[in-house]
């Protein structure tokens, strides 16, 4: 009997393939189990792409603060100005287009893989950002989930939303590392003030490791009581059907579509067919693509 040759399920067979080629197969039984998992660096990535991507991170971070940030040292936000800035951290928006390796990286395969099990093949880039943190932080954790609620408040047990931080340096407590509750995602709700804290663990991963969770589970951050800087790359995914956070398409060149592979279109919503503003109706906006209408709904499991 060969698994992942069913015809019946012709749809999660390719994504099955990939779990067992990547060797990938705890970290969705830890999502599953758990709501969480922690990828280590020799699945993720070379240690080359590792080191580009934090320098890319790092040059746009002193760019927009003005300011000369370096791992060793504690950080400030400078003339920086967004909605999360605080005393202690600043979050980067709108990474993608900054530079070509990021490009690279929201089509890394161990990414798009588990991404692709747990979005039932129907996700698209949200926000691809960067926490740049330092020493200090708030007492309570912050614990929330990502996922949205209906209006009864509950959440779908499948996920509407799938995250990731990208360690670009070593996750502690010490270091301010992200604090979940095991086993929230199956609550399918957001927690109350102050629920879940008691029961929290700290995410500790090494640089280059790949943090993942459920689009459910309950989630925070411990406040970083050493020096220097604590660095990541956030990639956060929704379905299909959802807004993303983030425009991607008032950005995204035709050139970038050229350079990719079609996946990278798709990942940046440019195979979005609704939105017609003439009268030939619905249309891919963009030449890259010409799949037929619909061809994407062949990926629902």
């Amino acid at each position: 009997m060969d698994f992942g040759e069913f015809a019946a399920t012709e749809a999660v067979n390719p994504v099955y393939r990939r779990i067992k080629e990547l060797g990938l197969e705890s970290h969705v039984f830890d999502i599953e189990t758990y709501g969480f998992t922690v990828v280590p660096p020799e699945k993720v990535a070379s240690r080359a792409l590792f080191e580009r991507v934090r320098e890319a991170v790092l040059r746009i971070a002193r760019d927009r603060t003005g300011v000369d940030l370096q791992l060793d040292r504690n950080g400030s936000a400078g003339k920086i100005e967004t909605a999360a800035r605080s005393k202690h951290q600043f979050l980067l928006f709108c990474l993608l287009t900054e530079d070509p390796i990021f490009e690279e990286w929201v089509l890394n395969p161990t990414f798009t893989t588990l991404a692709d099990y747990f979005m039932r093949g129907q996700y698209q880039l949200s926000n691809l950002g960067s926490f740049v943190k330092w020493k200090g932080g708030p007492e309570s954790l912050g614990l929330h989930a990502d996922g949205g609620t209906n209006q009864d408040g509950r959440m779908p047990s499948c996920g509407d939303v799938f995250n990731s931080v990208w360690a670009l340096t070593d996750y502690t407590l010490e270091h301010g590392a992200i604090a979940m509750v095991p086993g929230s995602h199956k609550y399918c709700r957001l927690p109350v003030k102050g629920e879940g804290e008691d029961v929290a663990v700290p995410v500790e991963a090494s640089e280059g490791s790949l943090i993942l969770w459920h689009g459910n589970t309950w989630h925070g951050a411990y406040p970083k009581l050493t020096d220097g800087l604590r660095l990541n790359l956030t990639t956060y995914v929704c379905n299909k059907r959802l807004k993303p956070q983030e425009d991607f398409l008032a950005n995204v060149t035709q050139e970038m579509l050229d350079r990719n592979p079609v996946e990278f279109a798709h990942l940046v919503g440019a195979d979005d067919w609704m939105g017609w503003t003439d009268s030939q109706g619905p249309r891919y906006k963009y030449t890259r693509l010409n799949a037929p209408l619909g061809a994407m709904n062949k990926n629902v499991y």
